[in-house]
């Protein structure tokens, strides 16, 4: 479940591979990127895509974005990541003074 030692780390790294994420049976996901706000970035989508995926399967068959397909959009969409990340960084800071009242 955890990560507390060096087999289980290679395993993890071995399972993750060249991919972004990878989900952990009974710990939820790792997610890896070149810095903290695209790390972010990657977890929050990759909820909100599992959740419609989820919603969509009852309807039929997936028609899933083939290799280059995947890869465009993800260059497309990755380099608009400082929006949402300013949006979260407002949204915490207001959590944290709502919760210091």
């Amino acid at each position: 479940m955890l990560i507390r030692d060096r087999a289980l780390g290679a395993a993890l790294a071995q399972a993750l591979g060249a991919n972004n994420a990878v989900l952990m049976r009974g710990h939820g996901a790792t997610v890896v990127a070149d810095s903290l706000r695209l790390a972010v970035y990657r977890s929050e989508y990759a909820e909100v895509n599992a959740k419609l995926l989820l919603q969509t399967l009852p309807l039929g068959a997936v028609n899933y974005l083939t290799e280059a397909e995947a890869e465009a959009a993800r260059m497309a969409v990755e380099g608009q990541v400082d929006r949402p990340w300013q949006l979260w960084r407002r949204l915490a800071r207001a959590a944290d003074v709502s919760d210091s009242r």
